[in-house]
């Protein structure tokens, strides 16, 4: 069994700050140390297991799900899984292609809008690009609320903040 990707990754913030971090010399790579896990943090808020990975358990379980099912009659009140095919899923890269994409599109319609500001109507104009704005602040939430605590201080004086 596999255990959640933040999971693994609290237990190396442990071992870092348990094992070795106490046993580094010098504030420099204490503070190189505590960057590292400022960047495991940002990486538990923001990946999971890619599709892929996470597909392939789930039809190992369809399959054991099927093997039992023909024993099931033979194991009265047995906890069977009944796993069902996964969906296909877009991978990360297709995701992550379709939203470069539609940034692409944005950066090119607010260049549009800045030469073509006299060609289209004020309120129009507005309408653009308060939507451009709302999106623009939707992602930048997001972003911080998938963000890390800063170490700051830990990163620069080599150790832990009280």
């Amino acid at each position: 069994m596999n255990n959640s990707l933040p999971r693994l990754i609290d237990g190396m913030v442990a071992t870092l700050r348990r094992d070795i971090i106490p046993h580094i010399e010098g504030e420099y790579a204490r503070g190189q140390a505590f960057g590292v896990i400022y960047m495991l943090n940002s990486l538990k808020l923001r990946a999971s297991w890619s599709n892929g990975f996470l597909s392939e358990q789930l039809r190992a379980l369809r399959d054991v799900s099927r093997e039992l099912e023909l024993v099931a009659g033979e194991l009265p009140g047995a906890p069977i899984p009944r796993a069902r095919p996964p969906a296909d899923l877009p991978e990360a890269a297709a995701l992550e292609a379709e939203r470069d994409e539609g940034n692409q599109r944005l950066c090119e319609l607010v260049d549009w809008l800045a030469a073509n500001t006299g060609s289209v109507s004020p309120e129009a104009h507005a309408r653009a690009e308060a939507a451009i704005d709302k999106y623009l602040n939707r992602q930048f939430r997001y972003e911080l609320s998938t963000s890390a605590k800063p170490m700051f201080v830990e990163m620069s004086g080599g150790a832990e903040k009280n």
